[in-house]
């Protein structure tokens, strides 16, 4: 009986580590100090529990720091020059994250980031 139960108990916290998934290509686009679109791209790879990832801007590359996953929920920040921006990322669906940024050079924001494929 406690082979059955260690067994399911098991297979549930596996389930559960990989029904969250952050990996792959995401974008979105945010106003940009010029008042022109800006489009974004986030790439993420995760590697078992670990997660890395960077920011494609059209100024260059920003890589993220301080990854941590709780349930739907992606925390990161990024660096820029003596600014760091604080990042709440929320897997809405397979193909959906909403997102919130605070300490941006444009104030904090919200956007919604798609899926690529």
């Amino acid at each position: 009986m406690k082979a059955i139960l260690s067994t399911v108990l098991f297979l549930m916290i596996t389930a559960a580590a990989f029904a969250v998934n952050f990996d792959g290509k995401w974008t979105t686009k945010i106003k940009g100090q010029d008042g022109g679109d800006m489009e974004l791209t986030f790439v993420f790879k995760m590697d078992g529990e670990k997660l890395t990832g960077v920011i494609n801007t059209p100024n260059g590359d920003m890589p993220i720091s301080n990854p941590k996953i709780v349930d739907k929920v992606l925390t990161f920040d990024v660096t820029f020059g003596d600014m760091t921006m604080k990042h709440v990322f929320t897997l809405k669906d397979d193909d959906t994250i909403s997102a919130k940024v605070e300490g941006s050079p444009m104030g904090n924001e919200e956007m919604i980031l798609k899926r690529q494929k």
